[in-house]
């Protein structure tokens, strides 16, 4: 499997950075209320803390404005950190899915940065961050009947093998084929950082907690790769 982002990409961002953490031979089908409640205390913190203003924090400023850069309004597309943290503002509980996906919502709450995840053996090849060209298909999560095709110059995280969308604008919305569930057994998380709003050792603490989180409620092997505008792809054997 090889996972990368492509030069497009890096020219409009040079700054990014993603920690993709890859786990193999998981049990995503256990209970974890502990781990549910981890998640609770992060929205709690984020809820009680002044200085996490929705308007002007520049974690969530920073997605915003790259939504932007790439012709997408990010008050009707919302960057799925910036929901996150309204949901957790509002008092609002983000719905426990899975040990997994429980996991990564509580590192991208606490570090207010996208996570997203998906099931390696759902998809053929490649997984890449690039720009849409519009012949690429896409069916939202949940909604596995309704088809419909990026916008032209969007940023998609695609199979460029197959033209299928594991999510549209970056991180705002997933498809339906790569979903994780409670039968995935092998699985890579993305944990996107923006630079200067974050900074490159706070990206990898994220990124080593999710691994330690995976580790200590799902099992099996977990390891981390990291892609930046000098190391754009990398090729992975689960």
């Amino acid at each position: 499997m090889r996972f990368r982002v492509e030069e497009d990409v890096f020219r409009m961002f040079p700054q990014f950075c993603r920690g993709i953490v890859m786990a193999a031979g998981i049990d995503n089908s256990r209970q974890a209320p502990e781990l549910e409640a981890l998640l609770r205390e992060q929205e709690d913190r984020v809820r009680q803390d002044p200085q996490i203003d929705l308007a002007t924090h520049p974690r969530l400023l920073a997605w915003k404005d790259a939504y932007r850069q790439f012709g997408s309004n990010p008050n009707k597309f919302t960057p799925s950190i910036v929901f996150l943290a309204k949901q957790a503002k509002s008092g609002k509980s983000v719905r426990s899915i899975s040990p997994a996906v429980d996991a990564f919502n509580l590192i991208s709450i606490k570090h207010l940065i996208p996570c997203g995840g998906d099931d390696m053996d759902k998809v053929e090849d490649d997984l890449t961050l690039g720009r849409a060209n519009s012949n690429e298909t896409f069916a939202p999560i949940f909604k596995p009947e309704e088809i419909e095709h990026p916008d032209a110059g969007e940023i998609i995280y695609v199979n460029r093998k197959t033209g299928r969308v594991l999510c549209r604008r970056w991180n705002w919305r997933n498809g339906d084929f790569s979903k994780l569930t409670p039968e995935t057994r092998n699985l890579a998380i993305n944990v996107d950082g923006m630079m200067p709003a974050i900074s490159r050792e706070e990206i990898e603490q994220a990124a080593e907690g999710l691994k330690e989180l995976l580790a200590r409620f799902c099992g099996g092997s977990v390891f981390i790769h990291y892609l930046d505008a000098q190391n754009r792809e990398v090729e992975v054997h689960f």
